[in-house]
Protein backbone atom coordinates (compact mmCIF):
# COMPACT_ATOMS: atom_id res chain seq x y z
CA UNK A 1 0.00 0.00 0.00
CA UNK A 2 1.03 3.40 -0.54
CA UNK A 3 1.98 6.08 2.18
CA UNK A 4 -0.93 8.10 3.55
CA UNK A 5 -2.48 9.90 6.28
CA UNK A 6 -5.94 9.56 7.40
CA UNK A 7 -7.21 12.83 7.54
CA UNK A 8 -11.10 12.42 8.89
CA UNK A 9 -12.33 9.12 9.43
CA UNK A 10 -15.83 8.26 10.31
CA UNK A 11 -17.71 4.86 11.11
CA UNK A 12 -21.08 3.28 10.52
CA UNK A 13 -22.09 0.12 11.42
CA UNK A 14 -21.31 -1.46 8.47
CA UNK A 15 -18.24 0.40 7.49
CA UNK A 16 -15.36 2.25 8.56
CA UNK A 17 -14.78 5.27 6.02
CA UNK A 18 -11.15 7.32 5.43
CA UNK A 19 -10.52 10.59 3.63
CA UNK A 20 -6.90 10.00 2.79
CA UNK A 21 -4.13 13.31 2.18
CA UNK A 22 -3.47 11.20 -1.24
CA UNK A 23 -7.10 13.12 -2.43
CA UNK A 24 -8.72 8.64 -2.30
CA UNK A 25 -11.52 8.15 0.35
CA UNK A 26 -11.25 4.19 1.49
CA UNK A 27 -14.02 2.32 2.47
CA UNK A 28 -13.45 -0.79 4.37
CA UNK A 29 -16.69 -3.03 4.69
CA UNK A 30 -16.97 -4.90 8.39
CA UNK A 31 -17.09 -8.43 8.42
CA UNK A 32 -20.33 -10.35 7.98
CA UNK A 33 -22.05 -7.07 6.91
CA UNK A 34 -25.86 -7.11 4.99
CA UNK A 35 -26.14 -3.61 3.10
CA UNK A 36 -29.87 -2.71 2.21
CA UNK A 37 -31.03 1.04 1.58
CA UNK A 38 -31.23 2.00 5.14
CA UNK A 39 -27.44 1.34 4.88
CA UNK A 40 -26.74 2.77 2.19
CA UNK A 41 -28.77 5.73 3.12
CA UNK A 42 -26.19 6.29 6.07
CA UNK A 43 -23.05 5.46 3.88
CA UNK A 44 -24.07 8.20 1.93
CA UNK A 45 -24.77 10.58 4.17
CA UNK A 46 -21.28 10.10 5.64
CA UNK A 47 -19.62 10.30 2.14
CA UNK A 48 -21.12 13.75 1.89
CA UNK A 49 -19.83 14.95 5.62
CA UNK A 50 -16.66 13.85 4.51
CA UNK A 51 -15.64 15.10 1.11
CA UNK A 52 -17.61 18.80 1.90
CA UNK A 53 -18.80 18.99 -2.32
CA UNK A 54 -15.32 17.99 -3.29
CA UNK A 55 -15.06 14.94 -6.20
CA UNK A 56 -12.70 11.91 -4.81
CA UNK A 57 -12.10 8.44 -6.18
CA UNK A 58 -13.16 5.89 -3.81
CA UNK A 59 -11.45 2.46 -3.15
CA UNK A 60 -14.22 -0.34 -1.84
CA UNK A 61 -12.43 -3.21 0.47
CA UNK A 62 -13.45 -5.75 2.47
CA UNK A 63 -12.16 -6.80 5.79
CA UNK A 64 -12.60 -10.39 5.49
CA UNK A 65 -14.53 -11.27 2.06
CA UNK A 66 -17.84 -10.97 3.80
CA UNK A 67 -20.35 -8.66 2.41
CA UNK A 68 -23.75 -9.00 1.17
CA UNK A 69 -25.52 -6.50 -1.21
CA UNK A 70 -29.35 -6.55 -0.94
CA UNK A 71 -31.34 -6.42 -4.22
CA UNK A 72 -33.10 -3.55 -2.41
CA UNK A 73 -29.80 -1.90 -1.56
CA UNK A 74 -28.18 -2.30 -4.46
CA UNK A 75 -30.70 -0.71 -5.87
CA UNK A 76 -31.04 2.04 -4.06
CA UNK A 77 -27.19 2.39 -4.40
CA UNK A 78 -27.88 2.62 -8.37
CA UNK A 79 -31.14 5.30 -7.97
CA UNK A 80 -28.92 7.80 -5.67
CA UNK A 81 -25.43 6.78 -7.14
CA UNK A 82 -25.40 10.80 -7.70
CA UNK A 83 -26.08 12.07 -4.13
CA UNK A 84 -22.60 12.54 -2.98
CA UNK A 85 -19.55 13.54 -5.74
CA UNK A 86 -16.91 11.09 -6.90
CA UNK A 87 -14.34 10.54 -9.81
CA UNK A 88 -14.57 7.21 -9.77
CA UNK A 89 -15.32 3.87 -7.63
CA UNK A 90 -12.17 1.30 -7.58
CA UNK A 91 -13.08 -2.44 -5.72
CA UNK A 92 -10.36 -4.71 -4.16
CA UNK A 93 -11.43 -8.77 -4.45
CA UNK A 94 -9.01 -10.34 -2.80
CA UNK A 95 -10.23 -13.81 -4.36
CA UNK A 96 -10.42 -14.97 -7.83
CA UNK A 97 -14.27 -16.03 -6.92
CA UNK A 98 -15.16 -12.61 -5.79
CA UNK A 99 -13.51 -10.71 -8.60
CA UNK A 100 -15.63 -12.61 -10.87
CA UNK A 101 -18.72 -11.73 -9.07
CA UNK A 102 -17.88 -8.10 -8.42
CA UNK A 103 -16.79 -8.05 -12.44
CA UNK A 104 -20.30 -9.53 -13.46
CA UNK A 105 -22.32 -6.72 -11.18
CA UNK A 106 -20.49 -4.09 -13.05
CA UNK A 107 -21.21 -5.49 -16.24
CA UNK A 108 -25.07 -6.08 -15.06
CA UNK A 109 -25.54 -2.69 -13.01
CA UNK A 110 -23.24 -0.38 -15.96
CA UNK A 111 -21.80 2.41 -13.54
CA UNK A 112 -22.06 5.90 -14.28
CA UNK A 113 -18.53 6.63 -12.72
CA UNK A 114 -15.60 5.00 -13.91
CA UNK A 115 -15.32 1.49 -12.05
CA UNK A 116 -12.55 -1.47 -11.65
CA UNK A 117 -12.27 -4.25 -9.88
CA UNK A 118 -8.66 -4.83 -8.60
CA UNK A 119 -7.17 -7.73 -6.81
CA UNK A 120 -4.20 -5.84 -4.63
CA UNK A 121 -4.81 -2.54 -3.31
CA UNK A 122 -1.62 -1.15 -4.90
CA UNK A 123 -3.29 -1.67 -8.40
CA UNK A 124 -6.53 -0.26 -7.23
CA UNK A 125 -4.38 3.08 -5.77
CA UNK A 126 -2.61 3.59 -9.01
CA UNK A 127 -5.63 3.43 -11.28
CA UNK A 128 -7.35 5.90 -8.88
CA UNK A 129 -4.42 8.31 -8.77
CA UNK A 130 -4.68 8.46 -12.75
CA UNK A 131 -8.19 8.57 -12.67
CA UNK A 132 -7.93 11.52 -10.29
CA UNK A 133 -4.87 13.38 -12.98
CA UNK A 134 -7.21 12.56 -15.64
CA UNK A 135 -10.25 14.40 -13.59
CA UNK A 136 -8.06 17.44 -12.68
CA UNK A 137 -6.29 17.81 -16.15
CA UNK A 138 -10.46 17.77 -17.43
CA UNK A 139 -11.54 20.33 -14.83
CA UNK A 140 -8.55 22.74 -14.77
CA UNK A 141 -9.11 22.78 -19.11
CA UNK A 142 -12.36 23.99 -18.03
CA UNK A 143 -11.95 26.60 -16.12
CA UNK A 144 -9.32 28.41 -19.14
Amino acid sequence: MSNYIVIKKVETDVAHISMCDDAIVRVMFKKNTEIGPPEFKELFEMYNSLVEDKSYPYIYYVEDGSVIFTNEGRVYSKENEFSFPKICNAYVAKSLAHKLVANFYLKFNKPTYPSKVFTTMEDAEEWCFQQLKGFNKKNYSMVI
